[in-house]
């Protein structure tokens, strides 16, 4: 069969989706991936192909908005965040605020032509492109909603991979239930401002599954997952960090316990030298721990930074499945590719969740199992992250909750074993 992966235009959306395209591929189905070219994340094109996938690019810079271009790394860390605690009350209006600004995201990624009739670059880009490929069956992003008009007008069946908290899910229940509410001053579903315009453009009609897919492969850990009355098909997440030579340095194991410091690839992009962590204040707290720490940094962070102790070793880039297998401890933010490739190998993590979508419960499950310590993000202190990074090296309660966290991920089917029942599906739901 053919399958069409579509991303949103950022390269940690990429990631989690290149081993199920692997196992598609390995399965001998044609695989290809679309995406927005040029905008947010100006790589994402090409480290689709560097992943030995077939990329499609859509709208480009000159279609969309300029305020979509290329993230310069010198935004402040006040930027509104989408991250809110799915398993928190209703009543607490996170969830709102988030819709809100998903709500405003969502029009300028999917831009209105200024032009009755006239083109939308990228739903318009995607819509041709199936129209003349054919899917069999699309795997969207949560946040790529042309994709399931795609596959409606091309005749594909459809489903979402999701690589989080499903907080889509969850603001599309709390808003329906918000709407059925007597008292409920909401009269339309904030979303119908933007979606209902691109559904009617090839006269579809607004409903749970142009916004939920037809079902819902779940790249999460079971017991993170939030309670919804979907049809979820769970996948294990196998780390994806990129594809580069071993260095040199990795070819021997290290002397001393090796610390990987990791603010992310988002995060890198979004914030820059702006990260938040009191880098040079953290490196001078551990220069006379018997440590490596390995930190990945980029030159505006390099540059903030000033003289390195002698056992920090920068570096801009390094996958996390080629350094951590060796690393005793990792120092992050709470992503999920991240925390998966920590997970994947045992290791031990300090959370130190700087909120864009889920992180904050990333780090508390991985407090609740015992494979981890957890920063307060609005409160870092350099003396508190040093006594938390010793605890994870000194105890051996950690090495057992990471051990449990790594046979929680193996309980779940592998890319592999999904194909089979993506068949089926496939079969059924075209």
């Amino acid at each position: 069969m053919r399958v069409l992966f579509t991303i949103f235009p950022a390269t940690a959306h990429l990631y989690p989706v290149v081993p199920l395209a692997w196992a598609l591929q390995s399965a001998g189905h044609e695989v290809v991936v679309a995406s927005h070219a040029g905008v947010v994340d100006p790589g994402v094109i090409d480290n689709i192909a560097a992943a030995g996938l077939t990329a499609v690019p859509l709208g480009t810079p000159e279609e969309l908005p300029a305020a979509l271009g290329p993230h310069t790394g010198d935004a402040k860390p006040d930027r509104p965040s989408l991250g809110f605690d799915a398993h928190e009350a209703e009543d607490t209006g996170s969830w709102r605020t988030a819709r809100s600004i998903l709500t405003g995201m969502f029009r300028l990624h999917y831009p209105e032509p200024d032009e009755a009739g006239a083109r939308r670059p990228v739903l318009d880009n995607l819509v041709d492109f199936a129209r003349v490929w054919r899917p069999d069956l699309v795997l969207w992003d949560p946040l790529m909603f042309p994709a399931p008009i795609a596959a409606r007008v091309s005749g594909a069946a459809h489903a979402r991979l999701v690589w989080g908290m499903d907080n889509i899910a969850v603001i599309h229940e709390r808003t329906k239930r918000e709407l059925a509410h007597p008292a409920a001053e909401l009269t339309e579903h904030p979303w119908l401002s933007w979606l209902g315009p691109m559904l009617e453009r090839y006269g579809l009609e607004f409903g749970d599954e142009m916004l939920l897919g037809q079902w819902t492969l779940d790249l999460t850990q079971s017991r993170m997952r939030a309670p919804l009355d979907l049809t979820h098909v769970p996948v294990r997440r196998v780390p994806y960090t990129g594809a580069a030579v071993l260095p040199g340095w990795l070819h021997t194991p290290p002397q001393r316990p090796r610390v990987v410091l990791s603010l992310g690839v988002s995060r890198r992009k979004i914030f820059g030298k702006y990260s938040g962590f009191p880098m040079r204040e953290f490196f001078d707290s551990v220069s006379a721990l018997d440590i490596e720490v390995v930190a990945t940094l980029n030159s505006r962070q390099l540059d903030a930074v000033g003289t390195l102790p002698g056992n920090v070793r920068a570096v801009e880039y390094v996958p996390l499945n080629q350094v951590l297998p060796t690393s005793s401890a990792i120092i992050h933010h709470g992503g999920g590719g991240t925390f998966a490739s920590a997970v994947a190998f045992r290791v031990p993590q300090l959370v130190m969740p700087l909120v864009m979508w889920d992180e904050m419960v990333t780090g508390r499950y991985v407090a609740d199992m015992g494979a981890g310590l957890v920063a307060d993000p609005d409160a870092l202190e350099v003396a508190g992250l040093h006594k938390q990074l010793v605890r994870l090296l000194e105890e051996p309660s950690f090495q057992l909750g990471a051990r449990a966290l790594h046979d929680e991920m193996l309980a779940a089917p592998a890319p592999k074993d999904v194909v089979p029942l993506l068949e089926r599906l496939t079969a059924e739901r075209r």
